[in-house]
């Protein structure tokens, strides 16, 4: 349980600091406007997993509540 902790930790911030990166450099944005799209976009992908993860839970069991 503490390794997909730890990647979580190492990934999510790395993603958001490479994001922010990239984008000052690449397309010369300003700070705020790279830490504001950086942000929405590991919202987004975290969004897009918890999703993930609920659908193929959901779509696993026969019954959701009762089911373990």
């Amino acid at each position: 349980m503490l390794g997909p902790l730890a990647a979580g930790a190492v990934f999510f911030p790395g993603l958001f600091l490479v994001s922010k990166g990239a984008l000052r450099v690449l397309l010369g944005w300003s700070e705020g406007d790279a830490v504001l799209v950086s942000t929405r976009l590991v919202s987004s992908l975290q969004a897009v997993m918890a999703s993930s993860a609920g659908w193929i839970i959901s779509s696993s069991c026969r019954d959701v509540m009762e089911d373990r």
